[in-house]
């Protein structure tokens, strides 16, 4: 409930951008549905999640709105994952996992937390037009995610491995939403 909450303040926020923000130069323009088009190449699970995340969005726009709304929207995932992982974890009381699992869970909080920082860096790099970094810093992010999924494999099954495999996908949304920008 909360993920849909702060999922429409960021849309939002995003017609606030949009309504102040200029376009970017050699950003190409279309609707949403074609931009997730793009990504029919990859997995269908991929492109309904490109549908679904852009399912607010406007049905026409740079596609730097597209994947603006699909990195804050992965960003605010990985927040909203760390705040569970915590619960998980038992908060101060210890741990209710066995060992290995809350090591695990431990692990993902820190690749979550970095990859976090990575997408608040592509945001602003999209905001402020400037693509130089963009690529790598999707790319660093989705490292760190699958570095967090990876710690998982023993617990595939398990709730926090299925949160931790929709946060995934999302980052390759945004990844391959931004790679029509800056190329994969």
């Amino acid at each position: 409930m909360t993920f849909v909450i702060t999922a429409a303040v960021v849309l939002v926020s995003l017609a606030g951008m949009l309504i102040a923000g200029e376009a970017c130069d050699n950003v190409p323009t279309m609707a949403s549905a074609d931009a997730c088009l793009t990504l029919s190449n990859t997995t269908e699970r991929w492109h309904a999640l490109c549908r679904e995340t852009l399912l607010n969005a406007p049905a026409t726009a740079e596609v730097t709105v597209y994947a603006l709304v699909a990195t804050r929207l992965a960003k605010l995932w990985y927040t909203d994952a760390v705040g569970q992982m915590d619960q998980m974890l038992g908060g101060t009381g210890g741990t209710k996992l066995p060992t290995g699992e809350a090591a695990a869970l431990e692990h993902c909080k820190e690749k979550y937390g970095e990859a976090g920082r990575l997408m608040a860096g592509v945001v602003e790099r999209l905001l402020a037009c400037d693509m130089s970094r963009v690529r790598q810093e999707y790319i660093d992010a989705q490292v760190a995610v699958g570095s967090c999924q990876d710690g998982l494999w023993a617990y595939r099954g398990s709730p926090v491995s299925d949160m931790v495999s929709a946060g995934f996908d999302l980052t390759m949304v945004a990844y391959l939403l931004g790679g029509i920008i800056v190329g994969r």
